[in-house]
């Protein structure tokens, strides 16, 4: 049952966001590295917006970590990497900032974000 304390809630809260988000699933690695080790796990990648996207994977990332996420899009050899430092967590669900240190790591997240919006749908599209 939907109320219209319910409604309003939702409307404040697509207010409050800076970024339309799409909806994703698509298959990413994670990239955790640091001086003494560099780990690579699977996960899926889910909503994407300007700023970030959200990341299943079943790792213990803290928020403040700073991480590679990659996706190796359809007939492309090369894998599109970006940077991202984890801004919050819910369970094994990850919010991820974009960041970048250099101009070419900017374009890179440019290219990443262009390439997954294709693969996006609007954010409640479709029924969940």
């Amino acid at each position: 049952m939907v109320t219209q304390a319910g409604i309003r809630a939702g409307q404040e809260n697509a207010v409050l966001r800076r970024w339309e988000r799409l909806k994703l699933n698509l298959p990413i690695h994670l990239i955790m590295a640091n001086e003494k080790s560099t780990k690579i796990m699977t996960g899926r990648g889910g909503d994407i917006s300007e700023g970030g996207i959200l990341i299943f994977a079943g790792a213990e990332l803290h928020t403040g970590d700073e991480i590679f996420v990659e996706v190796t899009p359809p007939y492309v050899s090369e894998p599109i990497r970006v940077r991202g430092v984890v801004r919050h967590r819910r369970g094994y669900n990850y919010g991820v900032e974009f960041v970048w240190h250099t101009p070419v790591e900017q374009e890179q997240t440019e290219r990443f974000r262009s390439l997954l919006r294709l693969s996006a749908t609007k954010k409640g599209a479709d029924s969940e």
